[in-house]
């Protein structure tokens, strides 16, 4: 039987790149079921699976910091839908992955904080952003040897897409660091205790212009769809 993946939007109403998410989990095994703001929790109950997609700044609150001038496209709604589900599924051992706005939710969910701007906090800072256009930045990535992510891709380097201008400072209890870019900033996190719990910084769900990027989206939906699955 196909599992059940929970894919968290801000609206039940989803256009654009964000269909990418649904596409994903579809080709790869999983059937979507949407999560978002005001859905009831009995939608929560049965999925196997939990994605957390990419979207809007974190309000600051959720870490204990100030507002910075630079957030945009906040959604207090959102948060209060993603954080604790995010926190009530890691607990229970259901398999969790992730993306961009993801692995931020993930992180905050267990304690964690955030840089809020990466181009003011962070010292030399890659292009993260993406570039207009709805084109993604490129750059490689560093991966931990032995860690989930390493033996998901068989690599332990790669290079991936980038669009965003927050990223994980302090990570959430029981999360270790899996990847980083060449200015540090972090790029994935996994909980080893747990069954899959995976956050990437990258947009695996949009890497379809090389065949590498097919390769390294193809590995790590399936990997996930597979711990769904059991």
């Amino acid at each position: 039987m196909k599992p059940i993946i929970g894919i968290t939007f801000l609206s039940k109403v989803v256009s654009g790149t964000s269909k990418n998410y649904i596409r994903a989990i579809e080709a790869f095994g999983g059937i979507p079921h949407i999560l978002y703001p005001g859905v009831s929790d009995s939608e929560f109950a049965d999925i196997d699976g939990l994605l957390l997609t990419g979207g809007g700044d974190i309000h600051p609150d959720n870490f204990d910091q100030e507002w910075h001038p630079s957030l945009k496209f906040v959604s207090e709604d959102r948060d209060e839908l993603e954080i604790p589900l995010c926190r009530e599924k890691i607990e229970a051992d259901i398999p969790v992955f992730g993306i961009c706005r993801g692995i931020q939710v993930m992180s905050v969910a267990m304690g964690g904080s955030l840089y809020q701007d990466v181009p003011s906090q962070i010292k030399d800072p890659l292009t993260h952003p993406a570039k207009g256009n709805r084109e993604d930045s490129k750059h490689k990535i560093e991966i931990e040897h032995r860690s989930r992510l390493s033996k998901i891709v068989g690599k332990s380097a790669d290079e991936v897409n980038s669009a965003h201008h927050q990223a994980v400072d302090d990570i959430g209890e029981g999360f270790v660091v899996t990847a980083r870019s060449e200015d540090k900033v972090i790029e994935a996190i996994e909980n080893p205790l747990k069954k899959f719990v995976l956050g990437v910084q990258y947009h695996p769900e949009r890497m379809i212009q090389t065949t590498e990027f097919l390769e390294h989206r193809r590995k790590l939906f399936e990997a996930f769809i597979a711990a769904a699955s059991h």
